[in-house]
């Protein structure tokens, strides 16, 4: 079942909900498979980018939305949740290639 489609649900717009770790993670998958680091199917593709995602602590934004401790560029750009996503993806690959699906 979908959640967005439940009747109390519908007039909102959760697209606006963003991962903030998700481009993260997606800039090391993405650096992996372009240096052939890691297999480049579909399966072990979003096997590591969910268990890499499911890994990070929850770090979610509203777009267009402000907030006084951090904005969504300084979350990205920050050197510290850069690694954090490293690391979680390596660890994650690890896993994968030990278990892969494909």
């Amino acid at each position: 079942m979908d959640p967005v489609n439940l009747p109390a649900l519908t007039r909102y717009d959760f697209s606006r909900v963003r991962n903030m770790w998700e481009p993260l993670v997606l800039e090391v998958v993405a650096g992996l498979i372009q240096r052939w680091e890691m297999c480049d199917c579909q399966d072990c593709v979003l096997d590591v980018t969910a268990l890499a995602l499911s890994s990070l602590p929850a770090k979610y934004w509203v777009l267009d939305k402000y907030d006084v401790l951090t904005t969504p560029d300084s979350f990205l750009t920050d050197a510290n949740n850069k690694r954090l996503a490293e690391e979680s993806v390596l660890r994650a690959l690890r896993l994968v290639e030990k278990n892969p699906h494909h």
